[in-house]
């Protein structure tokens, strides 16, 4: 996939009608790849390339920084996840106050019309653009005449009778129901940052103290999870809370690593959330606590060992 920083750019790489989709695709949950595979479905049956339109910054961090949702992936996670489900282009359009100020009929014929010449806008069905969003899919509809382009609609999906949005995935994530947040993701969620050194109290399950890149952080509790490395993908469990049992006062996000000694400080791994073990709560001493972290080790061990074998029965039989 081509990364294409700005859409000014779009002209001088000469790209015959793409077929293309417009959003802020944050997540990147089973909403959006549906909206991603049709794109693709339909410029390959054009015999043109498939292309994203998407902003940097998201739109409400420079309109409405106090309103601006916490993100579910960094921009970076964002465009492998996209590359990763096969689309030719992605246009990163730098989002500012002057650019927000556009109609949405100067949107569509100055940028997308004038700079990208699609042959077909593939959107969702709550597809909103222009100042103040006031543009409608009608609108884009009664334009596409003007201007010779399709429009094709993605309707909404649902998991478990739960629309499938970006807003339904945060607060899942908040709320610590990261199982949920993973049948509608599609993947486990993922928190990735450097390690840090922490306190050292050396109660004998040395940990990995990350400090995070992005904001969206699961509720405070236990959760059993997998651990990218620059060693190798690994289980584990990490705890995220405020250790009450030694009365700490600052939020800490703390990884053990099962069978794991390697150096990681100054390091990057991600953290893959699988299921939420517990509560974080305070014990009477660190021998009870001690006991308990045993006790959700062996119950993340059992999770983890489940959940591979579900992923194993959903993977593409290989060739021999």
């Amino acid at each position: 996939m081509e990364i294409i920083n700005g859409s000014i750019k779009v002209k001088a790489l000469d790209i015959a009608q793409p077929v293309i989709t417009i959003g802020n695709f944050d997540g990147v949950h089973l909403g959006h790849q549906k909206i991603l595979k049709r794109t693709i479905q339909r410029a390959q049956a054009n015999g043109t390339a498939s292309m994203v339109y998407t902003f940097n910054p998201h739109p409400l961090h420079v309109l409405r920084p106090e309103d601006a949702p916490l993100r579910i992936t960094t921009f970076e996670e964002k465009v492998r996840i996209i590359e990763s489900i096969g689309i030719d282009y992605l246009i990163s359009e730098h989002f500012t106050r002057q650019y927000a100020e556009q109609p949405p009929e100067e949107f569509v014929k100055n940028i997308i019309c004038d700079r990208i010449h699609p042959q077909e806008i593939v959107i969702g069905h709550d597809y909103a653009f222009g100042k103040n969003r006031k543009g409608t899919i009608e609108l884009l509809r009664k334009m596409g005449d003007i201007f010779h382009f399709k429009v094709l609609v993605v309707e909404n999906i649902t998991i478990k009778n739960i629309p499938v949005r970006s807003t339904t995935v945060r607060r899942l994530i908040a709320l610590g129901k990261v199982s949920l947040a993973e049948k509608l993701l599609g993947r486990p969620y993922c928190l990735t940052g450097k390690v840090i050194h922490g306190k050292q109290r050396r109660i004998g399950f040395p940990t990995a103290n990350l400090s995070p890149g992005k904001n969206l952080i699961p509720k405070n509790g236990v959760y059993a999870v997998r651990a990218a490395t620059p060693y190798g993908t690994v289980d584990g469990i990490v705890n995220i809370g405020y250790n009450p049992t030694f009365d700490a006062d600052r939020l800490t996000i703390e990884a053990h690593l099962f069978d794991f000694n390697a150096d990681l400080y100054g390091r990057e791994i991600s953290l893959f959330f699988i299921k939420r073990v517990r509560t974080e709560r305070k014990f009477p001493d660190v021998a009870q606590l001690v006991k308990q972290i045993e006790r959700d080790i062996a119950f993340a061990k059992r999770v983890l060992e489940r959940h591979r074998r579900r992923e194993s029965l959903h993977e593409p039989s290989g060739s021999a």
